[in-house]
C-alpha cells in the first residue's frame, strides 16, 4: 500500500430512523442518498425522480411583477427591447429564449452579447448610448447587471429603462433599475437560490404567459434552451434546476430547434440518447468556443435561425 499523508474524513453512516425512512432502496444508494441530505422517502423520491419542487411561482422572485409590468407596456407600444447578455452558454441560451419568445409575442426584439476581448463581460456605457441612438428604449440583462451599478446609473441619464436579470452574488449596492430579479438579493424569498441565468429568463417568460388567458406560445418549448445553459454552466443540479434539466432533455431529444438539431449533428451524438453529460462535454464546449475565441454572435445566431442551410453552416463554424 502506497502511504498518504492525506487524512480521509468519513462519512457518518445512515442512522435507523434515515435507515426506515429509505428502507425501498438498495444499501449503497441509501447511504449515498443520506450522504448528500436526502433522508426521507419523499425527499429521495424527488430527486431520483427530479421532480418539480411544489413552490415555485415565479411570482415568488423579487422583482418579476414590476419587469412583468414594464415588459407588456413595452409590447403593447411597439417599443424596441434589446436582451443584453453574457458571451457563455448560459448568457448565449437566455439570450435566445428572450429573444425567441418576446418576437413571438410581436415585439421588436433585439439581442446584443459584448464581445469578449473588447468590451469585457457585463454592462457597459458605450454598449447602452449605442443601443439608445438605435431606438431601443427597454434593456433587459441576462446571465448579467447585479453589479453594474455605475452603467445602471449611466442608462438612468440617457434615458433608457433597464430590467437586470441576474444569479450572481450581488454587491454591497443593489443597481436601480425598473426591476432587479435575482434569488441572491438578501430579501428575495424564492426558495431555489441556485438558478441559472437562463433558468430566470425563463422564470421571467413563464411569468409573462400567466397573465394571458390564451398564451402564443408554450413556455415549456424553450426547455430544451434551459437545459442547455443551465448544465454547461455548471448549475447544481438539484430543486427546480434538476427538474427543469430533466424536462428540457425531453425536448432535446425531440429537436424542434434547428440550431440544436445541427449542433447535434456536427457533434455525432444520438439525439434521442442525449445526456446531461453530452451537452456538459459536446454541445456545451461547441456553443462556448464561438464567446471564447471570437464572437458570440455566431452561438447565438445557431439558436435563434429557422433556416436549415445557416443552421448547418454556423454548426459548423463552431465544429
Amino acid at each position: 500500500m502506497i502511504p498518504t499523508s492525506n487524512k480521509w474524513e468519513l462519512s457518518s453512516f445512515i442512522p435507523p430512523e434515515a435507515e426506515k425512512e429509505l428502507q425501498g432502496y438498495p444499501p449503497i444508494l441509501r447511504q449515498i442518498l443520506f450522504n448528500r441530505g436526502y433522508s426521507t422517502h419523499e425527499l429521495a423520491r424527488q430527486y431520483l425522480k427530479a421532480e418539480k419542487p411544489a413552490v415555485t411561482s415565479p411570482d415568488d422572485l423579487s422583482g418579476i411583477p414590476e419587469a412583468v409590468t414594464r415588459i407588456q407596456r413595452a409590447i403593447t407600444n411597439n417599443e424596441t427591447i434589446a436582451i443584453y447578455g453574457d458571451y457563455d452558454v448560459d448568457g448565449v441560451t437566455a439570450t435566445a429564449l428572450l429573444i425567441q419568445y418576446l418576437r413571438i409575442q410581436g415585439a421588436a426584439a433585439v439581442g446584443y452579447i459584448p464581445d469578449r476581448f473588447e468590451e469585457g463581460y457585463g454592462l457597459n456605457n458605450d454598449a447602452l448610448e449605442s443601443l439608445k441612438n438605435d431606438g431601443v428604449s427597454l434593456v433587459i440583462t441576462v446571465d448579467c447587471g447585479i453589479r453594474s451599478i455605475e452603467e445602471a446609473t449611466f442608462a438612468q441619464i440617457i434615458g433608457l429603462d433597464l430590467i437586470i436579470s441576474d444569479h450572481h452574488h450581488p454587491g454591497d449596492e443593489i443597481p436601480s433599475a425598473i426591476a432587479v430579479i435575482d434569488p441572491k438579493q438578501m430579501d428575495d424569498s424564492y426558495p431555489e437560490k441556485e438558478l441559472a441565468g437562463v433558468g430566470l429568463a425563463y422564470k421571467l417568460i413563464e411569468a409573462l404567459n400567466s397573465r394571458q388567458a390564451h398564451p402564443k406560445i408554450d413556455h415549456h418549448d424553450f426547455l430544451d434552451l434551459v437545459a442547455l445553459g443551465t448544465v454547461a454552466d455548471l448549475a447544481p443540479l438539484v430543486g427546480e434546476n434538476r427538474y427543469l434539466v430533466r424536462k428540457g432533455l425531453e425536448y432535446i431529444r425531440k429537436p424542434l430547434r434547428q440550431g440544436i438539431m445541427s449542433l447535434i449533428g456536427v457533434a455525432g451524438l444520438n439525439p434521442r440518447q442525449l445526456s446531461a453529460t453530452d451537452i456538459g462535454f459536446a454541445l456545451g464546449p461547441r456553443l462556448n468556443a464561438a464567446g471564447r475565441l471570437e464572437s458570440a454572435q455566431a452561438a447565438l445566431e445557431l439558436l435563434i435561425t429557422k433556416d436549415v442551410g445557416q443552421a448547418a453552416y454556423l454548426a459548423q463554424e463552431l465544429e
